[in-house]
């Protein structure tokens, strides 16, 4: 039932622009670092709810058998087994969630946010390309460096897990 809601939810999130994330969140919080970070959540955060679900959705039903058989709790079944079996689909949200967090640095440096986002807004408005293109290969950086280590986790966890 909370599925039926919430990925048709999650499907008019993620076809949403970013900038109509700072609409609600200009208007509840102001200008600053606050409505930034949470416009950047709740822009991030559907793929890692959607790879989750599908995580949790695609353990195999005999493993589920057998946990049942035991008299696993519902907890435990999804705690003990389901989520660490849908690790790599989770690692991959995560990965996915990290990366349209960081696509969302510029858009929130428009309400306030500081840090790399700033400098390539500052370098765009002021022509200061070399700053602007500076910051934005920090970015493009940064997610490379983030895209590789969750890779390798989930890759590393999901060995360990066979």
């Amino acid at each position: 039932r909370l599925r039926a809601v919430l990925m048709p939810l999650l499907d008019i999130m993620q076809t949403m622009p970013s900038f109509v994330y700072l609409i609600p969140v200009l208007m509840l919080f102001g200008l600053g670092k606050v409505p930034a970070i949470f416009a950047t959540v709740i822009y991030a955060a559907p793929p890692l709810i959607r790879l989750t679900d599908l995580g949790i959705r695609q353990v195999d039903s005999e493993v589920m058998e057998a946990v049942n058989a035991f008299g696993a709790n519902r907890w435990q079944q999804l705690f003990g087994v389901q989520l660490p079996l849908a690790l790599p689909s989770i690692m991959a949200g995560i990965n996915q969630t990290t990366m349209m967090a960081l696509s969302m640095v510029v858009i929130a440096s428009m309400i306030g946010a500081r840090g790399l986002g700033e400098d390539v807004l500052v370098g765009i408005q002021t022509l200061n390309v070399g700053k602007g293109l500076e910051a934005g290969l920090a970015i493009v950086i940064l997610a490379v460096v983030i895209d590789r280590i969750t890779q390798a986790y989930g890759r590393s966890r999901h060995e360990t897990s066979k």
